[in-house]
C-alpha cells in the first residue's frame, strides 16, 4: 500500500491558483517572487518609464555619419524594420576611428517609407544604393534620409550612463520621453536652442 500524503486544497489568490498544503517548502506566490528579485537587483536609472514611440536611438560609424551629413549617402541601411510611425532616428556616434561615442544627430525619416532591395530609387545617387538594390548588403531595409539635425550640446557616453541610465546602443530602442524632451522637445520655438539643421 502506498504511503498516504496530507491531502491537497486549491485556493485562488490574485486570480492565481496556489496549493495549500502542510509542506515547509513553498513556491512563492508570483507577486512575491517578482518583489524579491527585484529587491535583489540595484536600482538602475531609467530613461523615464515613457518612450517616444516617433524616435529611435541607434549606433552609426562616424564614416558612415560623415557621408550622411555631406548628403552622399541618402539612405540609412539596417537588417531590422522599424514600425510604421517611426519618423527620426537618433544617431549615437560610436568612438571607432576618432569618433565621439555620443548621440550627436537627429535624421528624419519618412513615416510609412521602407525601402527592400531593388527598391531604392537610383537617382539622386547615394552611397550603398546599389549594393543595396542589388541585395549586396545584410541589411533587408533602407530608410531615406529627408533632413538632419546636430544637437549642440551632444549626449557623451558618460551622461548617457549617468542622467538617462542608457549604454551605448547594441540594435536600436526607443528614445525616452524626459531625454526627447531635453534634447528635441515639442516646443518648435526652443528647438533652435537644442539642434543646428544640417540640412
Amino acid at each position: 500500500m502506498a504511503p498516504s500524503r496530507p491531502e491537497l486544497r486549491q485556493a485562488t489568490l490574485d486570480n492565481h491558483f496556489r496549493q495549500s498544503t502542510n509542506r515547509i517548502s513553498k513556491k512563492p506566490h508570483p507577486h512575491q517572487a517578482e518583489k524579491s528579485q527585484s529587491a535583489a537587483r540595484p536600482a538602475a536609472k531609467r530613461s523615464g518609464g515613457d518612450r517616444v514611440l516617433t524616435d529611435v536611438l541607434l549606433a552609426i560609424k562616424p564614416v558612415h555619419l560623415a557621408n550622411i551629413a555631406s548628403r552622399q549617402k541618402n539612405h540609412e541601411y539596417r537588417k531590422y524594420r522599424l514600425r510604421d510611425g517611426v519618423t527620426r532616428l537618433w544617431f549615437y556616434e560610436t568612438g571607432d576611428e576618432g569618433g565621439r561615442s555620443a548621440i550627436t544627430h537627429i535624421a528624419v525619416i519618412p513615416a510609412s517609407v521602407r525601402r527592400t532591395p531593388g527598391s531604392v530609387p537610383t537617382e539622386p545617387f547615394g552611397i550603398g544604393n546599389d549594393d543595396f538594390n542589388a541585395g549586396r548588403k545584410e541589411s533587408k531595409y533602407g530608410y531615406p534620409i529627408v533632413e538632419l539635425y546636430e544637437l549642440v550640446k551632444p549626449v557623451r557616453l558618460t551622461e548617457m550612463k549617468r542622467s538617462w541610465g542608457l549604454g551605448a546602443p547594441m540594435g536600436w530602442r526607443y528614445v525616452g520621453s524626459d531625454l526627447w524632451e531635453d534634447r528635441w522637445g515639442g516646443d518648435h520655438k526652443n528647438r533652435d536652442s537644442k539642434v543646428r539643421k544640417v540640412f
